[in-house]
């Protein structure tokens, strides 16, 4: 969904680059971001989910130009390479595949000007009816309930709506994704209650899972919703769709996870998960991240500008990394856990496989558990740890549980990596924290090439791995049983991944998101005229939300263009209305 280009145009000098409908050009331009990388060249790139205002390049075909001064150059592309285009361009099928954005790319048909094409649509289908008589009644009936609670939600948040002062202090802390307050939001809120803040501020609370969920706390949460000033969140939260407005609203998101390796939200658009161009990551006014490094992945997953992304660092670090913790949390466990007392001890920590919570699974039939028994010894325990979706308790044979120990009972994953000596895990975030520890981690990745293929990686699994890979059982044991694993790669993950290491993480976060209101310089709100932009003055113009700023570069009057493109489930009525907005883009 990355479209890059590479541009030559060495005489003249360029102010900026935009794209143009060919039906009518300069009468719509659309700012694309820039960098001269050599004299007369530069490199442009266009994330297709994020270029209008975190929406899609709207459907249309498209001249690539070059401002310079106040004349539009045309960009064209060699012709000798004309059949390479067909190659480059992308189908992104989505929601269930019954819609559909593509990107292609061609050449005008103009005999003496055969100027570059860019080509978007959006494409959607109806979910279809049902075949019989009773189903569609059933469906229609369903339909129409979804309706009607949608509309009282959002009615009850209208009405709260009112109610809230307009720069007044409430605060909603809210999760639809734990049944309490933990990680990111903890940390912030007990935080805010140390420094006495709650004397200046109004909190709210709302969580919810999937099993918890009912009519009345539904409506509690939309009571919330509608009075916050700020909403501080933590995980994906669906209901913004119906509940929430940024443009009255700061919703911020502390996103509970670090840096992991799988692709996630708008990084998996048109694969397996992708989410629709209209999705509730959209709606956040800010979102923070541990390091400037992953400002850009966060950008890219959640669809919003880079500059909506405030490297703060996480908050729950501010408890992990507290001096004393380690040994508070290591008494506390050898008490409740006697048979590990004063041993090594591994724990494995994998991420769950399926689509999410409701098929969510790990494949135990890939231990033997008698094998790992042995390979402890008597110095080493195996602490297991389910990911939090999957309830289920690891399948410990009871002859084996005095050194493989089931430790899903413990409240807070961060305490127990604060007591391990190793990690074993496969794709899940917990390396974040762990990795401050500088402690070996072992990545038991038996299923590597099908979840690389079905989920997606941010880079090759070899390289992100900070830590010692086994992609079978046997290859596991040996890496267990060998007493000097390395950390170097561990260290280089924590170059990369912090930019701060101390525990005043919640402090960055409360005192640049919630006590102020950051200064944000966001893409503009919709497409530009050239007659404006002639009147104007060019050097005062918003023209691209890339950071790095947009250069004065040569150009020619047609320049040499070549393309790279790069890469709660909805109910039916939902995914209706994303192909009637989409389409309407």
């Amino acid at each position: 969904m990355n479209l890059s280009f590479v541009v030559e145009c060495p005489d003249e000098e360029v102010d900026a680059f935009y794209l143009t409908s060919n039906a009518n050009p300069g009468e719509k331009l659309y700012p694309v971001g820039f960098e001269q990388v050599a004299p007369g060249h530069y490199h442009l790139n266009i994330n297709v989910t994020r270029f209008n205002r975190r929406g899609q390049v709207p459907n249309g075909t498209y001249f690539l130009v070059a401002l310079s001064g106040e004349e539009m150059h045309f960009g064209n592309f060699p012709l000798a390479r004309v059949r390479e285009l067909d190659d480059k361009s992308r189908a992104f099928v989505y929601n269930k595949n019954r819609s559909a954005y593509t990107v292609t790319f061609g050449i005008s048909d103009d005999d003496e000007a055969p100027y570059f094409l860019m080509r978007t649509y959006s494409f959607g289908r109806s979910a279809g009816k049902p075949s019989s008589r009773r189903a569609r009644l059933k469906s229609k009936a369903r339909s129409k309930w979804t309706k009607t609670k949608r509309k009282a939600l959002r009615t009850v948040f209208a009405v709260a709506a009112r109610t809230r002062p307009e720069k007044g202090n409430n605060v909603l802390f809210a999760s639809e994704a734990r049944p309490n307050m933990q990680g990111n939001l903890k940390a912030v809120h007990d935080r805010m209650l140390e420094r006495g803040l709650d004397k200046d501020f109004n909190f709210g609370y709302s969580f919810r899972t999937g099993r918890t969920s009912s009519r009345q706390n539904a409506l509690n949460l939309a009571w919330q919703m509608g009075k916050a000033n700020t909403v501080l969140i933590d995980d994906y939260f669906a209901v913004l769709k119906d509940l929430g407005d940024r443009n009255t609203q700061k919703i911020v998101q502390l996103w509970h996870a670090g840096s992991g390796f799988k692709s996630v939200g708008y990084s998996r658009f048109g694969q397996y998960g992708s989410p629709n161009l209209r999705n509730a990551h959209r709606l956040y006014s800010f979102a923070i991240s541990g390091s400037q490094h992953l400002r850009d992945v966060y950008s890219e997953a959640f669809g919003i500008e880079r500059e909506a992304i405030l490297a703060t660092g996480l908050p729950r670090i501010d408890g992990f990394l507290r001096e004393g913790r380690a040994e508070e949390v290591r008494t506390e466990f050898e008490e409740s856990f006697p048979d590990a007392a004063g041993k090594r001890k591994i724990l494995l920590a994998p991420t769950f496989r399926g689509r999410g919570s409701g098929d969510a699974h790990y494949d135990y039939d890939e231990i033997d558990f008698p094998t790992l028994y042995e390979a402890c010894g008597e110095d080493t325990v195996v602490l297991f740890r389910q990911h939090h979706f999957i309830p289920e308790p690891a399948p410990i044979p009871d002859e084996f549980r005095d050194r493989l120990i089931d430790v899903a009972a413990c409240p807070d994953t961060n305490d127990l990596l604060l007591i391990s000596d190793v990690l074993i895990t496969d794709y899940s975030s917990v390396i974040y924290e762990y990795s401050l520890l500088e402690r070996p981690m072992i990545f038991f990745a038996y299923d590597l090439e099908t979840y690389s293929a079905t989920r997606g990686m941010h880079r090759a699994y070899e390289d992100a791995a900070p830590g010692s890979i086994a992609t079978t059982f046997d290859d596991l044991v040996e890496l267990i049983r060998e007493p000097n694993l390395s950390v170097e790669k561990t260290k280089q993950f924590v170059r990369e991944n912090f930019d701060y290491v101390d525990t005043s993480n919640s402090d960055r976060v409360i005192d640049s998101l919630i006590l102020a209101d950051p200064v944000v310089e966001h893409a503009p709100s919709g497409p530009l005229r050239y007659e404006d932009l002639i009147e104007g003055d060019l050097e005062e113009d918003p023209s691209s939300d890339d950071e790095e700023g947009l250069g004065h570069t040569d150009e020619e009057h047609s320049s040499e263009t070549s393309v790279d493109d790069e890469n709660s489930v909805d109910t039916a009525e939902e995914e209706n209305e994303e192909n009637v907005w989409q389409t309407s883009q």
